[in-house]
């Protein structure tokens, strides 16, 4: 009997072959000259068979592929086992290229599963449907609007606005983070700290204060002054207990994206293409997987031993787990697609220095780290006690290291976590007593392993597909990346915020929010689960569409919305109200000016109208920078000031006049996400006489002054430069410099 095998390509049927032959095949000729055959007898099922060999890529492949199987009489398809895989069992592509998967898959041969191969059409059929139509509503809406010369990718000679319904979540989310972070308000906070100061061997520590934080300047002074009057430290208690740094559990394709990203500094995109070229080169195992739990059935000593008998850094640790106690059975990661194992080193692979070697040598660390015990230590608690406050230390010291000796990635415990020796009731003063001050802090940017992160909480796109989501968003000029930057962090360009905040404004958020997306994908795992049936993969289908049908026909009765946010937030043009004046000069929120605005006004001012005190109502800002604020240009003798609201993202002044009080109106812009019903993100105002100008400050907040960078985070709340000073508190001196001793 002739079984006929079918892979993907040329490279991988060959591979198979030398692994199932042993290198006792012999090559049959072919219609294509690229797609070669081969041959070679075979023990299949305790039966002997001719295996037939090939692939299928190229234009002649169904030529080929009928050629070979007149005079077969069963086929094997050599697929991934997972969904997608079940999926393209008809259309056949890839193979796994380990030796040891190769056998237990030939001696585990069995039909496709139509559930998975259902539930991959279903997702395929929705984001097909759904991103062509959103594609053509938006490119065809746009292209021809404006000139998009400056902004198109490389290669591409119109503008394509693509829409994907993992796409635009994706974007949803970098854009959503950009709009907190603009939205943040700093506030000034106080906290005291304590040091106590080395003595001989013993190391100096900090108690950091058991309140944490105060945003009431004058109570954290008070509280400070309190301590600095009475500085003796009273030791309340030592606590010590075990710790342990548990080791990583074994990885599959999102964490190996996340930790490489963060690790290595590579892009989703290119670790996975790498993984991809190891695989083909059989030094791991297959890079797509879910699963992050070891099947008793491995034998992972034996994976050890390869990387035990090689010459690379990590070879010493590798012997010490197949010879001593180190090794322990790696710890569940609580997930299993019952598809493939969990990434792992299957060969040796040559450390030339490339990021394809710096990728393998993760993978194997990583394994060799989830095969190895927890890393222990010891903690220490120390709390004191000074004029009734409480402060508290930690230190650390690692007694058993034991996998971070072989995973550099992570560090647990330094030098200076460790802590002096006390004794409950000790007594010591202090070398010193400090108010601290500190301000709040907008979260930071979403770097790769962050998004991957919430992509994954959100269920948007598959472990084989994350990183292309992340990486069309660049393609597209949707988001930048700071490559260069330690950080590696995302933000969305001008563009990819502008599509996000016209679905906003247009109330489908949908169209670009991660819950419909997560509805989505948990009705297809039902389906690939047998949860729904084939008539309820239809549903799922059905439902999907709708949902979308829905959006797609606001979103044409909108378009206007769309067009104007592009062309606002895009190409600069400034969308205002009826009557605006044409050369109105605009200020955004987060850039200075650098021109004075006219005679005795400080560099960033910029006069409008006349104060009822007779001087002039300036634009302005504070001369440590900030957002820009309205005063009297008499200030400080006139103390006429209004901070504009806490979401205006830019100001400008208009040519047109207020036709109560003369007063130059002002161009207004705000954040769409946090504006209140019935406001628009553009005002054309008078900040004097408009009452809806003075509600929205009303519902929103005015920017708070404290915020204000540059401003001393010292400075109380509420209190203003030429205001009375609240009696600060004073630096705390140890008693011996107090009463002039010398100190030792």
């Amino acid at each position: 009997m002739k079984v006929l095998n079918v892979a993907e390509k040329n490279s991988v049927a060959r591979a198979v072959t030398e692994i199932l032959s042993r290198g006792r095949s012999q090559q049959l000729q072919s219609c294509a000259t690229w797609c070669k055959v081969y041959s070679f007898p075979f023990q299949l099922a305790n039966e002997p068979v001719d295996m037939v060999f090939t692939s299928g890529e190229q234009e002649k492949i169904l030529r080929n592929l009928q050629t070979q199987a007149r005079s077969c009489q069963q086929l094997v398809l050599w697929l991934d086992c997972d969904r997608e895989g079940e999926n393209i069992a008809f259309e056949v592509i890839q193979v796994s290229l380990v030796a040891s998967d190769i056998m237990r898959a030939v001696n585990s041969l069995g039909p496709p599963n139509e559930r998975d191969a259902m539930a991959v059409d279903a997702r395929q059929e929705i984001d097909l449907r759904i991103g062509a139509a959103f594609t053509r509503l938006q490119t065809l809406l746009l292209q021809n609007k404006f000139d998009w010369s400056g902004l198109l990718p490389a290669g591409r000679e119109r503008m394509l606005l693509s829409y994907g319904p993992c796409q635009f979540p994706t974007l949803g989310l970098i854009v959503q983070r950009l709009w907190e972070i603009r939205t943040h308000i700093p506030e000034d906070f106080w906290s005291i700290e304590a040091k106590a100061a080395p003595t001989g061997d013993q190391p100096g520590c900090t108690f950091a204060w058991s309140r944490g934080r105060l945003f009431d300047q004058p109570a954290a002074a008070m509280l400070h002054e309190l301590c600095c009057d009475h500085p003796t430290a009273t030791v309340a208690e030592v606590k010590g207990q075990q710790k342990q740094r548990w080791a990583p559990t074994p990885l599959s394709t999102l964490e190996m994206q996340k930790r490489a990203s963060q690790y290595l500094r590579m892009p989703g995109e290119r670790i996975m293409r790498y993984a991809e070229e190891l695989y083909q080169a059989g030094a791991i195992s297959y890079p797509r997987t879910e699963t992050d739990i070891f099947d008793k059935q491995y034998d992972l000593r034996a994976l050890i031993g390869v990387q035990a008998g090689t010459r690379v850094p990590w070879a010493p640790f590798a012997q010490k787990l197949v010879e001593g106690p180190l090794f322990r059975w790696p710890r569940s990661g609580g997930h299993n697609d019952q598809a493939h194992p969990p990434i792992h080193p299957t060969a040796p692979f040559q450390a030339d220095g490339s990021d394809k070697a710096r990728l393998y040598e993760f993978i194997c660390r990583h394994f060799l780290a989830c095969c190895s015990l927890d890393a222990e230590g010891q903690s220490t608690t120390v709390t004191i006690d000074i004029a009734g406050e409480g402060f508290c230390a930690s230190g650390l010291v690692v007694t058993a290291r034991n996998f971070l000796d072989v995973y550099p990635y992570q560090k647990w415990g330094t030098p200076h976590e460790t802590l002096p020796q006390y004794v409950e009731g000790q007594t010591f003063e202090p070398a010193s007593i400090d108010l601290k001050p500190g301000c709040t802090q907008a979260p930071p940017r979403l770097t790769e392993a962050d998004l991957i992160a919430k992509m994954e909480q959100h269920g948007i796109g598959t472990d084989a597909t994350v990183a292309d989501h992340i990486q069309k968003q660049l393609e597209r000029g949707y988001a930048v990346k700071d490559e260069a930057g330690q950080s590696q962090t995302f933000s969305p360009t001008p563009l990819g915020e502008a599509l996000i905040s016209a679905y906003s404004a247009m109330g489908l958020t949908n169209l670009w929010q991660p819950q419909l997306r997560g509805a989505i994908e948990g009705n297809i795992l039902a389906v690939a689960q047998g949860a729904r049936t084939k008539a309820s993969r239809e549903s799922v289908l059905a439902e999907a569409i709708l949902a979308f049908q829905t959006d797609f026909g606001s979103a044409m009765a909108q378009a206007h919305v769309l067009e104007a946010e592009v062309r606002e937030v895009v190409f600069g043009s400034v969308a205002r109200g009826a009557g605006a004046g044409a050369g109105a000069r605009r200020l955004d929120a987060g850039e200075r000016q650098g021109e004075p605005g006219g005679p005795g006004l400080a560099p960033g001012s910029q006069a409008f109208g006349g104060c009822s005190c007779g001087g002039q109502l300036v634009l302005s800002r504070d001369p440590g920078g900030g957002p820009p604020h309205i005063a009297c240009s008499a200030w400080p003798l006139h103390r006429f000031r209004v901070d504009l609201p806490r979401i205006t993202t830019s100001v400008g002044v208009s040519e047109e006049a207020c036709a109560a009080c003369g007063a130059s109106l002002l161009d207004l812009g705000f954040t769409r996400a946090l504006l209140p019903p019935g406001f628009q993100p553009r005002m054309h105002t008078c900040v004097a006489c408009d009452p809806e100008f003075q509600r929205l400050i009303q519902l929103v907040g005015a920017v708070r002054r404290g915020a204000r960078p540059g401003a001393s985070p010292g400075t109380p709340r509420g209190w203003r430069a030429g205001g009375e000073r609240p009696r600060p508190g004073r630096a705390f001196q140890p008693r011996a410099a107090r009463e002039g001793r010398q100190l030792p």
